[in-house]
């Protein structure tokens, strides 16, 4: 017998089944979803950088109104605070505290640097530190420190549900850098913060 010489039979793509479609679509959209939040977590970064523009600004302004529209008005929102109790919860007491403030201050400057933002998803936080200045009746107001914030989204906005502010002591106040290593290693050497001279 002599082998016959043909063609092969052609060949047909493999047929892909339903799931596999529906998983490659699947991938894709994830894919796409996934580049799309890199773009909005830049976006909703710059937008917390912008909160804490606008919160300064109503602090500056002594604008209670604006400084509402920073926060959320859910009952559970959060400041802590330097002031005695240091625990705000809602607005009516975050309010209440940023009132009082306002009414005893004067001349009042506040400025923030190294602003870091991130947002994931509904929620987002800042850091910064933060100095202020002016009047506190007739006493002179000098304070700096850092401050945290968080925020989620709601409505498609961002608000702020709760804000820590860390006030440097005093007695680093007026340090701009870490101690000398002769300093950290021979603490004697060092002034105590209650042989500092203390400001009214």
């Amino acid at each position: 017998m002599a082998a016959r010489l043909e063609s092969p039979a052609p060949t047909r793509a493999p047929r892909s089944s339903p799931v596999a479609k529906v998983s490659a679509l699947a991938a894709l959209l994830a894919l796409a979803a996934a580049l799309l939040a890199c773009g909005d977590a830049k976006a909703d970064a710059d937008a917390l950088r912008s909160l804490v523009n606008k919160e300064v600004a109503a602090i500056n302004g002594k604008d209670l109104k604006a400084l509402h529209e920073v926060w959320s008005q859910d009952n559970t929102i959060l400041l802590f605070d330097v002031p005695p109790p240091g625990r705000f919860k809602g607005w009516d007491q975050i309010g209440r505290l940023w009132k009082d403030f306002f009414d005893k201050v004067s001349e009042i400057h506040m400025t923030v640097d190294a602003v870091q933002a991130e947002a994931q998803g509904p929620l987002g936080y800042a850091t910064y530190d933060w100095s202020m200045t002016g009047r506190l009746g007739t006493y002179p107001l000098e304070d700096r420190g850092q401050a945290t914030a968080i925020y989620r989204k709601e409505g498609g906005q961002w608000r702020m549900i709760h804000e820590h502010y860390s006030p440097v002591p005093p007695a680093l106040a007026g340090q701009e850098k870490p101690a000398s290593p002769a300093a950290a290693a021979n603490p004697a050497a060092s002034p105590s913060p209650s042989a500092s001279p203390k400001t009214p």
